[in-house]
């Protein structure tokens, strides 16, 4: 495919779409909202912070509570009034904490029902609550950002592991339902250069990297541009999940 087609395909598939970004002003999260932005997309930002952050030219920040059935139905309702349309979802917002694997004893109720909520059950509903305005998009696409813990069972703790992998299905069910007109993808990366990742042990960042075949620890500038690329160029992709990981699935 020429160098130009691919560019014409990214200009002409953001130029005034409208995309949401939830959690959009994480470390994944506010990446794509630039790229998005400087590809000349209508960008919605769903954050439970949105009043600290002013609206400008690129981004309208709306509030939403991801835990929250009732806040999650009136941000779509929002998006509606605004856009009456989704072309681009992103699903990017989630929470972990740093257990280690054999501290069972560590990984109490709350941890594991609040991790649950956010990593699965929240963009479940997100997705559940979007649908009809992805109908009305187009080439709509959902993209969700998982996790190689899903695969290996490793990552910052159990339950986010588990919460990934039923991240995973759900994207792949919701392929399925939503199919023909929306495309679901996952992007899956492994532990990323960012603080959360810093602020772990050393031997955590070095032995992650002696087991990525790369050799190194992916950006969230890739992350956002497999985002990116996965919602503009693989049109005949859905259901199923990219590593963006520098080989560490390998």
């Amino acid at each position: 495919m020429p160098t130009s087609h691919v560019i014409s395909l990214l200009e002409r598939g953001f130029r005034d779409a409208v995309i949401v970004v939830i959690g959009g002003r994480g470390g994944i999260g506010s990446e794509v909202v630039k790229q998005a932005h400087e590809l000349g997309a209508n960008v919605i930002i769903g954050s439970r912070s949105a009043d600290k952050y002013p609206n400008n030219d690129a981004a309208l920040c709306l509030p939403i509570d991801i835990s929250d059935s009732a806040s999650i139905k009136q941000f779509s309702a929002k998006v509606k009034e605004h856009y009456g349309r989704v072309d681009i979802l992103v699903n990017t917002a989630g929470v972990s904490y740093q257990i280690p694997l054999k501290r069972l004893d560590l990984l109490s109720d709350e941890v594991i029902d609040e991790v649950m909520l956010l990593n699965a059950r929240a963009p479940l509903i997100v997705m559940r609550e979007m649908a009809d305005l992805l109908q009305q998009g187009n080439d709509p696409v959902i993209i969700n950002l998982s996790s190689i813990a899903a695969q290996t069972g490793g990552g910052s703790n159990i339950a986010y592991a588990a919460s990934k992998a039923a991240l995973d299905t759900a994207s792949k069910s919701v392929a399925k339902a939503l199919a023909p007109k929306v495309r679901v993808i996952n992007i899956s990366p492994s532990a990323l250069d960012t603080d959360f990742v810093r602020n772990r042990k050393d031997n955590f960042i070095d032995g992650t990297i002696k087991a990525s075949a790369l050799g190194r620890l992916a950006t969230t500038r890739e992350v956002a541009t497999a985002v990116i690329c996965a919602a503009r160029l693989l049109t005949a992709t859905t259901g199923t999940t990219l590593f963006v990981d520098a080989g560490r699935h390998l």
